[in-house]
């Protein structure tokens, strides 16, 4: 049998995979879903849409539709297009995203202002791209737990945020499954979620060989000191089997330098817009501390923007 060989072809740096721009820039790169959003808008008729400064009325209170559901098909084929910039790109919506994906059985027409107020927001940010500068290349993160008083569930809501070299790397918002009483408690429930990405992120720069040794533990910041002193206490007193295995898991990864924790005020947490609405100019900060920043318009090679 003849061997067939195989030759391997240099395409240069990557500029574009799975709809998701990558840019170069003079301080490092840069990772952006603009043509995607661009098509999402053309695709739902919001192109020529008002612009928006936030993608969430910190107001607005949304319930389960008990009527008619009101366009429900193109509701969750929207919901499905934004989670993926969401996922990847985008970590200033993932709330909005996530909250208004609940409602996908039955959406009313409160949801659907909502989900426009989305729409909106990203024809106003469309260019915004995650930035990542070459230095520091320190992984660090950030917790918050919020509960939403503006709906009728009683399940308070996750989010943490992980940053290397200035953008953010890994993000979540979640609603709890667990139902906790004071704040303290889910600020932990939130807290032991954190450390668990963190150990597991601090595990995968282990296995990359050129990154600098030692790997020291990762910071997580968190704006509750209650929580705080709770985890840094060796025993927890609480009734809640559920809560005491999530003391259990910070203790633990606190044990074994995989992790550790100090309080930040909460205008300075970075997790603050992934477990609720926020003013304008929260966004827009928490959005700049995670990285997202307008990216430069690109260009081909005779000098004419890119389509």
């Amino acid at each position: 049998m003849l061997k067939e060989s195989f030759k391997v072809k240099d395409l240069g740096e990557a500029k574009f995979m799975l709809g998701i721009q990558i840019t170069r820039t003079a301080n490092g790169y840069s990772l952006d879903h603009s043509s995607y959003i661009e098509k999402i808008l053309k695709k739902y008729n919001y192109v020529d849409c008002k612009p928006a400064c936030t993608p969430y009325y910190a107001s607005v209170k949304l319930f389960k539709n008990t009527g008619d559901s009101v366009r429900q098909s193109e509701y969750a084929s929207i919901i499905g297009s934004l989670r993926y910039a969401a996922d990847y790109t985008r970590p200033d919506i993932a709330y909005v995203v996530r909250l208004l994906g609940r409602f996908n059985s039955c959406p009313s027409r409160e949801h659907w202002n909502a989900i426009e107020r989305v729409m909106r927001y990203l024809k106003r940010t469309a260019n915004l791209g995650i930035h990542y500068q070459r230095f520091p290349a320190v992984l660090e993160g950030y917790s918050d737990a919020d509960w939403n008083t503006l709906s009728d569930d009683s399940k308070e809501t996750s989010g943490y945020v992980f940053n290397i070299a200035g953008g953010a790397v890994s993000w979540k918002s979640k609603k709890q499954t667990i139902l906790a009483q004071p704040t303290m408690e889910s600020e932990m429930i939130a807290l032991a979620t954190a450390s668990e990405e963190a150990s597991w992120l601090r595990g995968l720069l282990l296995e990359i060989p050129l990154w600098e040794r030692p790997v020291p533990p990762v910071l997580i910041h968190c704006d509750s000191t209650a929580a705080i002193a709770k985890v840094e206490n060796q025993f927890y007193n609480g009734k809640k089997r559920q809560i005491h295995r999530k003391h259990s898991t910070v203790r633990e990864l606190l044990t074994i330098g995989a992790v550790r924790v100090d309080h930040i005020r909460s205008e300075q947490n970075l997790a603050d817009p992934l477990t609720k609405g926020l003013p304008r100019e929260k966004v827009h900060n928490t959005a700049k501390g995670m990285g997202l920043m307008p990216t430069e318009p690109r260009t081909t090679s005779d000098g004419n923007p890119t389509q």
